[in-house]
């Protein structure tokens, strides 16, 4: 990894619209963590079934297949922070009805069914767009940078979210939880109306068709790193992903309850928290894809060991280093495949890299869920990482270019 001054890290801090989207976006991230604890707790509770947690992320994975791309073609069409503005009054709405019902004792599986839904339905078709915001905010020298920040506001709240969400469940219940969500998404929308740049409109409705859908697919399939990328980061998600099975873990095998299922939550994100911000210090990497290699091998196992783990600070040891490997792979991977693609194609390539990221980890708790039903929670967790080291040695066989790969340091377009 290059150095640099560190005085240099916080430069996208400068550009008023990236710290305003910036904080939008962190406190809604926040809101979103103490959904994510609560549904999961709740759905346990009421069925004491990891079956029934994996259906939760089955559910939230089918829209987003079909609508990311749909997102995606949104947002290369259209006025990308009008169209989050929409999608985050939905969200607001499905946080609130799920406040509403839980506090009047009206919980069941089939309303956290029908609320994941709604609420993938939303995230996927604002999704492409957020992803695609960061290059519109600050100049292209900063955009590395930007990108390791933004990583940072995605990992801090997932570190406090979960951990103060284990402390309001454990004291108030899911309704709370619930109501913080509804709260943080009217910071994002007051965020996104203070922005003052002005975001492209795009192509118009005219390139909402199958044509540019196609466009996209023959940009992401044909470039040499960009589609093994996505492939990897699918697999290594869908089986290396233990997410799911936190709840069993906190409740059954580690027996720390409400508030160390926070902490389990926390401990993946303090690993990310830290990759990010010692990313963003030591300034922009060039052998990208030999540190993506390096961060998918150690997210796989420390998985495999945090599946065998009965004690409870050895498994948040794991996490995060988990969290770590995920994330240092992550950033470049996001960094590659904005600089990799032109502006009028963002939208369309976040979208079917979203299909691969954001279903890689849902469908991943469907499968994780059902691997424990079958085998047992700690071996579903260990064939998780031993799948992902296994995946990963067969990708970067067959793409070897991906090893090599060097992300330019050019800042000309």
């Amino acid at each position: 990894m290059a150095s640099t001054s560190n005085k240099d890290y916080l430069l996208p801090f400068r550009h008023r619209d990236f710290r305003v989207f910036w904080t939008g976006s962190f406190l809604s991230s926040m809101g979103t963590q103490f959904t994510t604890v609560a549904m999961a707790w709740q759905i346990y509770e009421l069925t004491n079934s990891p079956m029934q947690i994996g259906l939760l992320g089955l559910a939230r994975a089918i829209p987003q297949v079909i609508l990311l791309l749909v997102g995606g073609l949104l947002a290369d069409a259209m006025d990308r922070r009008k169209l989050m503005l929409c999608t985050q009054a939905g969200l607001l709405c499905v946080s609130t009805t799920l406040a509403l019902l839980t506090f009047f004792g009206k919980a069941s599986p089939h309303m956290l069914y029908a609320a994941t839904m709604f609420l993938a339905i939303f995230t996927s078709l604002e999704q492409p767009s957020r992803q695609s915001m960061i290059p519109n905010l600050v100049p292209r020298e900063h955009l590395a940078q930007s990108l390791a920040l933004q990583g940072t506001q995605r990992y801090v709240p997932v570190i406090a979210g979960p951990s103060l969400a284990g402390v309001l469940l454990a004291f108030s219940g899911p309704t709370a939880c619930y109501a913080v969500d509804a709260c943080s998404w009217l910071a994002m929308i007051s965020a996104l109306r203070m922005l003052r740049i002005k975001i492209p409109e795009g192509g118009g409705w005219k390139s909402v068709s199958l044509a540019s859908l196609r466009e996209g697919w023959s940009f992401v399939w044909s470039h040499s790193v960009i589609f093994p990328l996505m492939l990897l980061d699918f697999s290594a998600t869908f089986f290396g992903n233990a997410r799911g099975l936190f709840p069993i873990f906190a409740r059954d095998i580690l027996f720390v309850g409400p508030a160390g299922l926070g902490l389990l939550y926390a401990a993946r994100a303090v690993g990310s928290l830290c990759a990010a911000i010692g990313m963003t210090l030591l300034g922009p990497v060039t052998r990208g894809g030999r540190w993506i290699v390096i961060g998918i091998g150690l997210y796989g196992l420390s998985t495999a060991l945090f599946a065998q783990s009965t004690i409870f600070w050895f498994s948040l040891l794991m996490l995060t280093l988990t969290g770590a490997g995920d994330t240092i792979s992550s950033i470049l991977r996001s960094t590659i495949n904005q600089l990799s693609t032109p502006d009028e194609l963002r939208g369309r390539m976040s979208s079917i890299n979203s299909i691969f990221t954001s279903n890689g980890p849902q469908l991943g708790q469907f499968e994780s869920g059902l691997v424990a039903a079958w085998l047992g929670t700690q071996m579903s967790a260990l064939t998780g990482g031993l799948a992902t080291l296994m995946i990963l040695a067969a990708v970067t066989a067959g793409y070897p270019v991906l090893r090599r790969y060097r992300i330019p340091t050019s800042n000309k377009k």
